[in-house]
């Protein structure tokens, strides 16, 4: 027997059901989510047109299907033995119940990959539904059609992050593949759901002009004007803590790269003096649509049917 939820299609045998991931997720019981962290946050932790000055209950699990040596959730992705890691269970309704009393909108699966456990993501989402409450997640994108045609009704916004442009990357540094990945940030846009696209730039990794335009033009073939890009800094962790942080100027200088390539929504998410780059504005008369503060605190001026108050200009942010 094949396991069909990511593009390892790994085989599950009676001598050994471990997949890539470390992890029997075919078997999963949609009933019993195991979870290692969660935590009430502001959406803007990795959104910034979904549902904006809103709060999401932020949900941990536990794997990955990926290897990247710069994970920051290393601890519960890159695992020998699942049993070692402090997991706690609850019920689908469980989750939709703290999600509810915090008064949270969304409900978002991230810090590990959530898609390697559709069953806990369907099931939420038909009780989320519920009460209003929308369905998030934050992913590598390594999924396999199968899963994405089965969780496409439950899912109402995608952050995607992407590592590299390059395949080989994927193979030889994160032990996956670029297609795949590809098709399912094609597949998101296509069935309309919520878009948003990560790229951590990683020096001496996948920080080159020449990579950062080719991670664009990716985006480029789909949309330069519905999809936000958050340029992320880097930090030293895992097995890449020789590495240094990504230097703040070059983050904006790639910035200024993706809007001169005719990307509307760029931001760079750093905390200096240059934070109102976080800002959204009107692309077409340049009229400030939301501020953001260092504590994810907003100041939206967004109409009510989505435009900008100075030109009425559509502004593509889900409130």
């Amino acid at each position: 027997m094949k396991c069909d939820i990511c593009p390892n299609y790994c085989e599950i045998t009676e001598e050994s059901n471990k997949t890539e991931c470390k992890l029997d997720p075919f078997y999963d019981d949609e009933n019993r989510i195991y979870t290692c962290n969660i935590e009430v946050e502001p959406i803007e932790s990795n959104f910034y047109h979904f549902l904006p000055g809103s709060k999401t209950l932020s949900v941990g699990l536990i794997g990955c299907n990926l290897q990247c040596p710069s994970c920051t959730n290393y601890k519960t992705t890159q695992f020998e033995n699942d049993l070692l890691i402090p997991k706690v269970k609850y019920s689908p309704r469980d989750i939709v119940n703290m999600a509810y009393d915090n008064d949270a909108e969304t409900i978002t699966w991230k810090f590990s990959e959530p898609t390697i456990h559709p069953k806990w993501i369907i099931k939420t989402a038909q009780i989320a539904q519920e009460y209003n409450i929308k369905t998030a997640i934050v992913t590598n994108g390594f999924t396999s059609p199968e899963a994405l045609e089965k969780t496409k009704d439950y899912i109402d916004a995608v952050c995607l992050n992407i590592k590299s442009p390059s395949d080989t990357y994927y193979k030889q540094v994160c032990k996956g593949r670029l297609k795949p990945i590809i098709s399912t940030l094609n597949f998101y846009y296509k069935k309309h759901i919520h878009l948003e696209v990560e790229y951590t730039l990683i020096p001496e990794y996948n920080d080159t002009p020449k990579e950062v335009v080719e991670f664009a033009e990716y985006i480029k073939e789909i949309s330069t004007e519905k999809i936000p890009i958050h340029i992320k800094q880097f930090i030293p962790v895992y097995k890449l803590k020789h590495i240094k942080p990504t230097n703040e100027k070059y983050m904006l200088k790639t910035c200024d790269r993706l809007n001169q390539m005719g990307f509307k929504y760029v931001y760079p998410e750093i905390t200096t003096k240059q934070q109102y780059k976080n800002n959204t504005y009107c692309h077409h008369c340049k009229h400030l649509l939301i501020k953001r503060s260092q504590d994810y605190q907003i100041d939206d001026h967004i109409t009510e049917n989505q435009g900008c108050p100075h030109c009425n200009h559509k502004a593509y942010v889900i409130e």
